[in-house]
């Protein structure tokens, strides 16, 4: 057997459907500046990333070098 609430008509003050709009209109506001923060979060990780990943790059270069170095100056030569 269905509830035939779901067919009767809804009052609502109009000053609590007034409030109810404001408020909706309140947390689109709040989910568009949420939505831009974290937009700007993720294009600085992207920045970050890049970042890491150059000084990760430089870091193994300088590590290829001295390894050169070091090969160069304690390996023994033939002569």
């Amino acid at each position: 057997m269905e509830d035939d609430l779901g067919n009767m008509p809804v009052y609502v003050k109009i000053d609590d459907y007034k409030n109810l709009i404001e408020l909706l209109d309140i947390l689109k506001k709040k989910l568009e500046e949420a939505r831009v923060a974290l937009q700007r979060v993720q294009e600085l990780k992207g920045k970050e990333d890049a970042e890491i990943e150059l000084w990760q790059t430089e870091l193994t270069e300088v590590e290829r070098k001295i390894e050169f170095i070091d090969r160069a100056l304690f390996e023994p030569r033939s002569l």
